[in-house]
């Protein structure tokens, strides 16, 4: 095989295969191989399997204890109102190093009470659910914090926030239908600073 190069080269994006085991079931993802584990904890919280998941990492291989199936959507209550001109200073945080450097990166970002976790991988999902894993351990009230993409807003996206607990989801790009039914149905907060619309059921103070 022959790389040429046409230009000034970007730095490679990296991702691998990793397998996630859950009771009897095994669930493969494909992620850029930094915080593994909390890419898993994220998932069991955003994906509904628990609400304080165990992860056991063995090579490429997570093994993952969840506490019940609650893959049921909940209705939201925010536990504090964000000013759109505070929330939309953390979009900044999204044009990251790693990103220039590579343009192969999604990014999230978790603020709470004025700290803020931030997480990257090659999927948009994956950077969602690293950032959730990044903020359980680091102990952040979920109804007081709002997450901060590079991605589309899209009905996936949504149902992580709210089986999370994260009241408001803010994007530099657009929001997508579906996921404007998710926020009715369920009381999920969304700002798409490109559709330029805010879906307000609370979180947000303009």
């Amino acid at each position: 095989m022959e790389i040429i190069e046409i230009g000034d080269p970007l730095e490679i994006g990296k991702e691998r295969e990793l397998e996630i085991r859950v009771n009897e079931k095994v669930i493969t993802l494909t992620c850029t191989p930094e915080n593994i584990e909390e890419l898993v904890i994220g998932f069991a919280i955003s994906e509904g399997l628990s609400k304080n998941p165990k992860v056991i990492l063995d090579g490429k291989t997570a093994i993952l204890e969840v506490d019940g199936n609650l893959t049921h959507i909940p209705k939201i209550i925010p536990k504090k109102k964000f000013k759109l001109d505070y929330v939309k200073e953390f979009i900044s945080l999204l044009d990251a190093d790693y990103y220039r450097k590579t343009r192969a990166y999604h990014t999230a970002v978790v603020v709470s009470e004025g700290e803020y976790v931030r997480a990257y991988d090659v999927g948009r999902l994956n950077s969602i659910d690293k950032a959730i894993g990044l903020a359980y351990k680091r102990g952040f009230d979920f109804f007081k914090s709002f997450m901060v993409i590079t991605g589309r807003i899209t009905e996936s996206v949504a149902k992580k926030c709210v089986r999370a607990g994260i009241p408001l989801i803010v994007s530099k790009a657009a929001i997508i239908d579906s996921a404007i039914r998710v926020c009715s149905e369920t009381g999920l907060s969304a700002v798409s600073f490109t559709t330029n619309i805010v879906v307000n059921n609370g979180a947000i103070e303009i």
